[in-house]
């Protein structure tokens, strides 16, 4: 079963080009982002129009309408379905987004053990100099691959360890893919970092000029409250700070700018570290169409 992917930070046209490939070959499209799940955000996190939808089916978007946070493990299972679906009513399922860890999980899947709960991870939280220790004791490796900063996944890996007994590296092994028999042909959109970078400062502004802050307090009278998880996402939560008088409007979209510019940096970074993934420029859309015909 072959699965088409178009990655790329964020910016970077991944949309288009997945709109184009879909015009030329009985296809549909899966996102993979993790705003776009959450009905009624829309600008911020840049969905493609209904009218677009009901031309090219897309799956993975508005699927969340309350504030449960939903894990890369919740993706994978869902998407996977969907993608089964596809391919077995003779389409291409494109999956297009750049929530790497999404896509990670769908591709390789992720540890079988959940979240030990909140209380546990806030404990380990307030002991940073023996959660470090204990990171170093049970899983070296794992330990000299995050580096002595990352206390989100030392968090992690102590949730893994109280959960089965296991380090992250034995607990690595148990891995399985939820689509054990799919080929993932992987392409990531490759633009000049300047190019990049107007195209997010472009955007960035298309979007508070299309109503992000009307957006903004829209979801907050509809009764979304400020803790819930797509107001984490860069473009909402400065939209937010703006929408509770702690920042500027000139200040929300220099801060939305630069916080972008800082995330498609990452994920340049991660791609760079994937395997078989080939970089292709925007309209190189036959190199994508002579591996999936």
């Amino acid at each position: 079963m072959k699965v088409l992917a178009i990655l790329g930070p964020t910016g970077s046209g991944k949309s288009e080009l997945a709109l184009e490939i879909a015009g030329k070959v009985p296809a549909e499209i899966v996102s993979c982002d993790s705003v776009q799940i959450y009905r009624g955000f829309d600008i911020g996190a840049d969905k493609v129009s209904a009218e677009v939808r009901r031309r090219i089916p897309h799956h993975m978007i508005d699927v969340v309408s309350d504030c449960r946070r939903f894990s890369a493990a919740d993706y994978a299972r869902m998407a996977a379905g969907i993608i089964k679906d596809i391919h077995r009513r003779g389409k291409l399922p494109v999956v297009v987004g750049g929530t790497l860890l999404y896509f990670r999980a769908l591709e390789r899947g992720l540890f079988p053990y959940g979240p030990a709960g909140r209380e546990f991870r806030e404990a380990w939280w307030g002991y940073p100099r023996e959660l470090l220790r204990r990171t170093v004791e049970l899983d070296p490796e794992y330990y000299i691959k995050i580096g002595a900063n990352d206390i989100k996944r030392m968090v992690r890996l102590m949730e893994v360890f109280y959960l089965s007994g296991r380090n992250m590296s034995e607990a690595a092994a148990l891995t399985r893919p939820p689509l054990p028999r799919a080929r993932f042909l992987k392409f990531a959109i490759n633009l000049p970092r300047q190019e990049l970078y107007r195209r997010i400062e472009r955007r960035t502004e298309e979007m508070f000029k299309r109503g992000l802050v009307e957006e903004v307090r829209k979801l907050l009278g509809s009764g979304y409250p400020p803790h819930c998880p797509p107001f984490e996402a860069i473009g909402y939560r400065e939209a937010l700070a703006f929408v509770r008088g702690e920042i500027d409007l000139e200040e929300a979209m220099k801060l939305v700018k630069k916080h972008t510019k800082e995330y498609a940096r990452r994920q340049i970074m991660w791609l760079r570290k994937e395997e078989n993934l080939v970089w292709i420029r925007p309209g190189e859309v036959h190199r994508i169409l002579k591996e999936v015909s």
